[in-house]
């Protein structure tokens, strides 16, 4: 299946799209402008000796079993030395066969995210757990600067206020802190010594040889004897790749803070510092001196129903306070713009989305969702709800949130209300299950948004757009399809398998006995 664009994110005036393991850019008029590939997906990266081998005759002896090839090795799945075969025995084209791995193991593009000031763009990968930032020219050109593995898997990003620090919040409830642009001496040890041990990281231990059994098969002869040195050869293997797996990343990174679930998103608000006992003395100075001092904090949630605010560094252990409401796990979260950053909105598996003061930790309000997914999907098509998306922006003089709910085909309005609480305004269709959304020209009234869907097919067998423009007019919502990329993209997927990859958020609900 021809994969759809499932990412967007506007810096300026470029548009950037994921599809599949590819970023393309666009201009503001929606033309097509670069693309970026995965570099072991490159059309023009092949083995080598494919090419060598395609001519020669063929081995007397009965072809080797396909083995995989995990991606990034630059190489592809091939059979004594020449192409891997089709199911009617003809070779696959090179392109094809580039892309003829696992879908889980597919390095998707997983996360689009940018700099304020539009110079930088950073991307995440899922299945090698990797954060790529790009440098942006600011017309839509981009150029690699650094490509670094984590030890688990990014779920969510968000940079600080200055823009020179990532912080990445994975799987395993860890969030870490990278420099934008790694320096290029920069080590593992550059870490504090005081650096708290991540869940998952081993402790360290002295170095020492590695253990060697003493047996060999040689040696070994009763079929007792070597079923118990092949068990130890497995085991001695087996161990040594997990120390490998727990090695720390070679470059510069600091564990932050970590929660004891698997974190889903992260967002940075500013408020004024708070007084302490330990720093009331400092407190009184500021006061008199009429300039309290603003903080930055970390706010993080996850799979348990739990939003945290965390002080920033280098304080990053120290826990402001909870935002406790949510009865289902929270998926996304942001800070509202437009000088109200004491406002965080969260959504998830609830029903509703909620409306907090993050700063005293208060629930403000709710604002009912699964009511107005019903209006689209029918009573008896939507009983629970897995919001995707929660996008605020500057909208016809307020704060505007668009929210997106998987499998579920429009986008939703709500209006963020001068008394804290959000209001629904109106219900999008949409041709497709959104996926992201982002907005174009955000200092008109009415700016641009920008659609990634998941497209659905007509009975006549054509399918609609999966990047599409809408704009606000008297009449209603012009739908513009952008220029389609996707003909001849050489991807080799089934729609349950990216379906798998694409919709990811319901599967964060956790089952009840009664199930």
């Amino acid at each position: 299946m021809i994969l759809p664009f499932h990412l967007v994110k506007v810096c300026g005036d470029i548009v950037f799209a994921a599809q599949g393991c590819d970023i393309h850019s666009f201009s503001s008029s929606l033309r097509h402008i670069s693309t970026w590939k995965y570099p072991a997906l490159k059309a023009d990266e092949s083995n080598g000796a494919s090419k060598e081998t395609q001519d020669s005759p063929a081995p007397e002896e009965p072809p080797a079993k396909r083995r995989r090839v995990e991606p990034g090795a630059g190489s592809e799945t091939v059979t004594n030395g020449e192409e891997a075969a089709s199911e009617n025995g003809r070779p696959k084209s090179k392109k094809a066969a580039q892309y003829d791995v696992p879908a889980n193991e597919r390095p998707f593009v997983q996360g689009l995210y940018a700099t304020t000031d539009g110079r930088h763009l950073i991307a995440i990968t899922g299945s090698d757990k990797t954060i790529w930032v790009f440098e942006h020219d600011g017309a839509g050109n981009l150029k690699q600067l650094s490509q670094r593995a984590m030890p688990k898997r990014p779920c969510s990003l968000t940079l600080t206020r200055d823009n020179r620090t990532i912080l990445s919040a994975d799987k395993f409830g860890d969030v870490y802190a990278l420099p934008l642009l790694p320096s290029t001496t920069a080590t593992p040890s550059s870490a504090p010594a005081t650096q708290p041990p991540s869940r998952s990281s081993t402790p360290s231990t002295p170095a020492s040889a590695p253990f060697k059994p003493q047996a060999t098969e040689l040696t070994v002869h009763t079929k007792r004897n070597l079923k118990a040195l092949e068990n130890q050869k497995i085991s001695l293997d087996r161990k040594a790749r997990q120390e490998q797996a727990s090695q720390r990343p070679q470059f510069e990174h600091t564990l932050l803070l970590g929660h004891v679930s698997m974190l889903t998103a992260i967002c940075v608000g500013t408020a004024p510092a708070r007084t302490t006992s330990g720093d009331a003395a400092a407190g009184q100075e500021r006061e008199q001196e009429g300039s309290p001092k603003v903080r930055e904090y970390i706010i993080t949630a996850d799979r348990d129903e739990h939003i945290r605010v965390s002080r920033s560094m280098p304080q990053a252990h120290v826990i402001e306070g909870f935002c406790l409401g949510h009865e289902d796990f929270v998926s996304r979260l942001c800070v509202a713009p437009g000088g109200r950053e004491e406002l965080l909105i969260s959504g998830g598996g609830d029903d509703y989305l909620f409306v907090w003061d993050w700063v005293r930790g208060q629930l403000l309000g709710k604002a009912g969702v699964l009511e107005h997914v019903k209006g689209v999907a029918g009573e008896e098509g939507a009983t629970k709800v897995a919001v995707t998306r929660v996008f605020p922006c500057r909208w016809e003089g307020g704060v505007g949130v668009f929210v997106v709910v998987e499998r579920v085909p429009a986008l939703f309005r709500y209006e963020l209300l001068k008394d804290n609480t959000l209001q629904h305004r109106e219900t999008i269709p949409i041709p497709g299950n959104p996926l992201d959304v982002d907005a174009l020209g955000t200092s008109g009234i009415s700016p641009r948004l920008l659609v990634a869907a998941y497209p659905s097919t007509s009975s006549e067998g054509s399918s609609s757009p999966s990047l599409i423009a809408l704009d606000k007019e008297e009449a209603g919502w012009r739908q513009t399809p952008v220029e389609d990329l996707s003909a001849g993209g050489g991807y080799n997927i089934g729609e349950i398998e990216l379906q798998k990859i694409l919709y990811s958020t319901e599967s964060l609900r956790k089952l009840s006995d009664f199930d």
